[in-house]
């Protein structure tokens, strides 16, 4: 996944790692505004499609829409590679794009249900 850090700093040679076999369980990734959650779901999405594995996204902001152009070589993000020692790559992803609505993408048919609400209102 990447580099660990400590105090803003990052630490070399220590890596957060999650094996393939465990990403089949249920997860939640949450923090308040700035916590850095898209930047983690944009990099345990990049590394799964590395790996051939199919990511679904529902990206109702577009906060991934860049995500199928290759990336541009930042000396910030250089710098933390070098610390932590994992090689930096731009790479594009393939993205195939659905859509509940007329916007251009493949059309996707869904079923919402509103559970909660369904529930609330019988007591």
């Amino acid at each position: 996944m990447g580099g660990a850090t400590l105090d803003r700093g990052a630490l070399g040679n220590v890596y957060v790692k999650i094996p393939l076999k465990k990403l089949n369980r249920h997860g939640l990734i949450a923090g308040a505004t700035g916590a850095r959650k898209t930047k983690i779901i944009q990099a345990l999405s990049e590394q799964l499609s590395s790996f051939g594995i199919p990511v679904l996204m529902i990206d109702v902001k577009g906060d991934f829409s860049g995500i199928t152009k290759k990336g541009e070589e930042k000396s910030f993000i250089m710098e933390r590679h070098a610390k932590i020692n994992i090689p930096y790559n731009v790479a594009e992803f393939f993205v195939e794009l659905l859509t509940l609505s007329e916007q251009n993408g493949v059309r996707l048919r869904a079923t919402f249900l509103n559970l909660a609400q369904s529930y609330f209102h019988e007591y």
